[in-house]
């Protein structure tokens, strides 16, 4: 395939708006995999503690910015000061736990809607790394290899 082609897709990408659907992927997975480490255990786990299921759901969907914020030294928990991602992490976080007959999680769990939602994944992934590297080089101009962990 032709270099240039390679070019094309990776501004388009760059300009994608990510908000919200995107998002929604992202906290989807992260909140299914949350579920999914606590095994047959998820439901009353999450009745028992729902504080702790929440926290560790948003760190999960947060862990890459309060990495890369730790990295850059900056404040570890401004990721969690983006409202509006907070707002759909926590709707996504109830829909997988909480709706009646675990319905959110069974639909969530559909291999379509899974893998269309891993797909979307993976492109947030490819934007939020050249953010990040973006970011560092604004940060840190001449340094090469704060750049390349930071997109890592």
């Amino acid at each position: 395939m032709d270099p240039e082609a390679f070019l094309d897709l990776a501004n388009q990408v760059i300009k994608l708006k990510m908000y919200p659907y995107f998002d929604i992927a992202h906290s989807l997975l992260c909140a299914l995999a949350v579920r999914e480490d606590l095994g047959a255990g998820a439901q009353s786990f999450s009745r028992k503690h729902p504080l702790a299921c929440w926290l560790s759901t948003m760190l999960m969907i947060f862990a890459g910015g309060m990495v890369v914020n730790g990295l850059l030294g900056e404040p570890i928990l401004a990721p969690l000061k983006n409202t509006p991602q907070l707002v759909i992490g926590t709707v996504t976080w109830y829909v997988v736990f909480y709706t009646p007959f675990d319905v959110g999680y069974k639909v969530a769990k559909f291999l379509p809607i899974k893998v269309v939602a891993a797909a979307m994944k993976e492109i947030y992934r490819a934007k939020k790394v050249y953010d990040g590297v973006s970011h560092a080089a604004k940060l840190y101009p001449n340094a090469y290899l704060i750049m390349i962990i930071v997109g890592e």
